[in-house]
């Protein structure tokens, strides 16, 4: 014989009981949200101050290929791993297409002289009629040589994407009306590898990267925009560049 069930009745909740849990619900969710907020505004914050040289990319072991040097002198590209290097696309027979960046080119090369963990790496954008004869003399005349400033050349295509997709230039070399068009920007890359610039900040929370375009910083200065700058535009992007270099060259292989 089964057993009645019993008619259950309805709970009765306590409203005070409701409300006083609700707040507290709401009071943890604020402070979690505070917590959150707070912990976000003193890492933006930490950011800002933070002007270490920024990532750009890496260059990986897939880029390694040979050059050939201006003493007509076979290297690689991982002959440079573990330095601190500069590099850019340039053309020797058409140098007023540079002539801002060999400048600081040639002031970098004075300052880290004997360095042996210092490069500067100049690529002929125009390897088919830039062989080492022709680097030789450009070297000659500016008065720089191996084994710390290279000028390579390799294949014209290949070298013409490397700069471009590899170093992250805004123009893949070109010619128009018989001259080179090409990105004549400094790349800096660390001991590992990657590709770095310099950081500015701008606000409170806010940091930029900033292209060594030395050429673009000449212009500036020919047409007087040095609003808010102390010195030209390509005095502080000198200053800027030397000192990431330093900061890198400062810095150890990672393990």
């Amino acid at each position: 014989m089964r057993t009645p069930v019993e008619k259950l009745e309805p709970a009765v909740r306590d409203p005070r009981k409701l409300r006083r849990t609700a707040l507290w619900l709401v009071a943890i969710m604020i402070a979690s949200g505070v917590g959150i907020f707070a912990a976000y505004l003193k890492f933006a914050a930490k950011q800002a101050e933070d002007d270490r040289p920024g990532f750009v990319g890496r260059i990986d072991n897939k880029s390694e290929f040979g050059v050939v040097r201006q003493d007509a002198s076979g290297a690689k590209l991982s002959d440079l791993f573990g330095k601190v290097w500069i590099i850019c696309g340039v053309s020797v027979q058409e140098p007023e297409g540079w002539k801002t960046t060999r400048e600081v080119l040639l002031r970098l090369n004075q300052r880290y002289a004997g360095r042996d963990d210092f490069r500067i790496v100049c690529f002929t954008v125009d390897p088919n009629q830039e062989g080492p004869e022709v680097l030789a003399k450009a070297a000659e005349e500016m008065g720089v040589g191996l084994p710390n400033w290279w000028f390579v050349g390799a294949g014209e295509e290949y070298v013409h994407k490397f700069l471009k997709n590899k170093l992250k230039l805004g123009l893949l070399p070109h010619q128009k009306d018989g001259k080179w068009v090409y990105d004549a920007s400094l790349v800096v890359v660390d001991r590992d590898r990657h590709i770095r610039q310099a950081t500015l900040k701008q606000g409170k929370y806010r940091r930029n990267k900033v292209t060594f375009d030395f050429e673009q910083a000449a212009k500036w200065d020919a047409e007087g925009r040095t609003q808010g700058l102390t010195k030209s535009n390509v005095e502080t992007l000198e200053e800027l560049l030397v000192k990431t270099l330093d900061e890198l060259i400062a810095q150890p292989v990672t393990p």
